[in-house]
């Protein structure tokens, strides 16, 4: 079984919030702010930290799903955030994007956030995040994108991006959290 849940934030992150986030990873993007050693276009700065209500209602509800998944709260190690801006047309070797996050002896959580979804998705079933049972190589499963919500997990968990299917832009935000 894998563990994942989604929480819904869409009252408080809203069509306008989710514009303004998606222009400043285009500014970040445009300006050269991007890991250019990973799959395009990944920014390479702590989204949480830029200085907007937006950013900071989004670190918030990152902080209270990760809350709202272990059923508790504990202290905080550190949050790292980024955004992520994909399509068709940008999207290599699937088998290469498998990943996790560990870090030694922490506990990690990690989120991604759906900021924006191309309108001509046939299915947000593929283009959302594709989590493995045990391995790579193993079973998986398709987890669909949800516009405006977190999907939360164990850094542990191998994850990929989804499927995309349209030469419009995909918007995310992925996030972890070590405690």
């Amino acid at each position: 079984m894998i563990e994942y849940e989604y929480y819904n934030w869409t009252s408080l992150i809203d069509d306008r919030a989710r514009s303004f986030m998606k222009n400043d990873i285009d500014n970040l993007i445009t300006s050269g702010q991007f890991w250019h050693n990973s799959p395009p276009y990944q920014t390479n700065v702590n989204v949480f930290g830029l200085n907007s209500e937006y950013w900071t209602n989004l670190k918030m509800s990152f902080i209270w799903s990760c809350f709202a998944f272990m059923r508790q709260d504990k202290p905080i190690k550190t949050i790292k955030s980024w955004g992520y801006k994909t399509n068709v047309d940008t999207q290599e070797d699937r088998d290469t994007y498998w990943h996790q996050h560990l870090r030694d002896g922490s506990v990690v959580l990690s989120g991604v956030f759906y900021l924006h979804l191309p309108d001509n998705e046939t299915s947000n079933l593929f283009s959302g995040t594709e989590l493995a049972y045990e391995t790579p190589e193993g079973e998986s499963e398709m987890c669909p994108s949800k516009l405006g919500h977190w999907i939360i997990f164990p850094g542990k968990t191998w994850h990929r991006p989804g499927i995309l299917e349209s030469k419009d832009w995909r918007y995310i935000v992925a996030a972890d959290m070590e405690l």
